[in-house]
């Protein structure tokens, strides 16, 4: 448990004492642990005490606040979800069955950044040399491809780590700088410039606050160890390359989530992929072997491979530590040997069975019942009510999407009318990104 979940647990103890308000066990250290979770004894806090994942009557509210639409205000902006009348536009109460006035927080969702300042300038920079990385490994011809890559991203991840602790603390430059523990003064470098926190204290400030998660604060710590090795990369060998693509393969799709999670950036409009290891000549080896760095090269993949073993690659998880791309190469359509089929009323045509059920199993995996627990093991918010009814509608919309998220498979295949099921492709999943927060861990 970190000082800061401490600190706010007393807190809150504090203000139940003050306010003579009853325990809510809603309220556990990964509740604690969110970054505006409210650090001061306040009304603020009382009222999120009554109200998180707990029914407060207007009666009971009564006793911190009569007019409680500024907190309500105030705590939907820092990203708390009350729970509306379902009317439009909403107000953030209801009936209960009892027929009481009732307010409640259903859930908490980080709200969009406004990015402003250094922050903007920093993140810039972070897409910059995380596009440069990609460009310097997926160059046909280049010596020190991986090195040269593992340096760049780096540098893209310490900058986005900083940028996202300078905008938690809006645009201080002391939360990201040194401070000399004797003097309370920050520390200058050799040239004079303050020293701002390495990429190592970075990351543990994020993994406190559950900013981040162990998967990838490991990658990036990965990633890291490959870079300070770089000097000992005299005979790599192509089990290097191999493990330094999976590594950066996941680190890649790690900072596309956490850019986006944090600042709302979409880099879509970048190829953020790097080229499968098999396009590439065999790696090259230098002319002369030196036995020890075979043995540091050895040991380092073997500590890779430790890793990997505590946190194996799952696709439902935001963040991954490695990640494989796998190639096939076929041959082209004029010297395949592959059967033509074409529609002919020929006896002796040979027969191909094209069978639906085989579609839908290979291509439309999920029921309504498999789709729906694995959003509930995804999102920490996600119920099943009108707002996933409606989400799920509009994404079954056939004309809008065509097959590309659902298939309906009826009894009668022919005049596609009567008995019906729906089937649903896995890329609907990410879909409901837009509307839910993923789970931390």
């Amino acid at each position: 448990m970190s000082d800061k979940v401490k600190n706010r647990k007393q807190t809150v103890q504090d203000c139940i004492t003050q306010f003579n308000l009853p325990e809510n066990p809603s309220i556990t250290d990964e509740v604690l642990s969110i970054h505006n979770f409210p650090s001061k004894c306040s009304k603020k806090l009382a009222f999120l005490i009554l109200t998180y994942e707990r029914e407060a009557t207007i009666t009971e509210l009564k006793g911190i606040s009569d007019q409680p639409a500024a907190l309500v205000r105030e705590l939907r902006n820092e990203g708390f979800i009350f729970q509306d009348n379902g009317k439009n536009p909403p107000h953030y109460l209801y009936k209960n069955s009892n027929g009481e006035t009732c307010r409640k927080i259903i859930g908490f969702k980080t709200p969009k950044a406004r990015i402003k300042g250094k922050v903007q300038s920093i993140i810039q920079k972070s897409v910059a040399a995380c596009i440069s990385a990609i460009e310097i490994y997926n160059k046909p011809d280049f010596k020190y491809r991986e090195e040269t890559f593992s340096i760049l991203l780096v540098n893209a991840w310490e900058l986005l780590l900083k940028s996202k602790i300078l905008l938690d603390n809006n645009n201080v430059m002391s939360s990201i700088q040194v401070i000399d523990r004797k003097s309370g003064e920050v520390k200058k470098n050799r040239s004079g410039n303050s020293l701002t926190i390495d990429i190592n204290n970075a990351i543990k400030t994020l993994v406190d606050q559950k900013q981040i998660d162990d998967r990838c604060s490991k990658n990036i710590e990965l990633l890291i160890e490959i870079r300070d090795n770089a000097i000992h990369y005299f005979n790599k060998g192509s089990d290097f390359g191999k493990k330094v693509q999976e590594i950066g393969t996941a680190s890649l799709k790690n900072y596309i989530t956490a850019i986006n999670e944090w600042f709302g950036w979409d880099l879509s409009q970048y190829n953020f992929y790097l080229m499968p290891i098999s396009f590439f000549h065999p790696v090259d080896i230098d002319s002369f072997s030196i036995h020890s760095q075979e043995k540091e090269i050895a040991r380092m993949l073997d500590y890779f491979r430790k890793v990997e073993t505590l946190y194996p690659s799952d696709e439902e998880k935001s963040y991954n530590i490695t990640l494989q791309i796998k190639t096939e190469f076929v041959k082209s359509s004029t010297d395949s040997p592959a059967l033509e089929v074409r529609y002919t009323n020929r006896e002796d045509a040979p027969e191909v069975k094209v069978s639906e059920e085989n579609i839908i199993i290979n291509k439309y995996p999920l029921s309504y019942l498999d789709l729906t627990q694995k959003l509930r093991d995804k999102y920490s918010d996600f119920k099943v009510n009108k707002d996933f009814y409606a989400i799920k509608r509009k994404l079954e919309d056939h004309n809008k999407y065509g097959d590309k998220f659902c298939k309906v498979r009826y009894l009668d295949a022919i005049e596609k009318k009567g008995t019906n099921k729906t089937f649903y492709s896995t890329e609907i999943i990410k879909e409901f990104d837009k509307y839910y927060t993923r789970r931390k861990n």
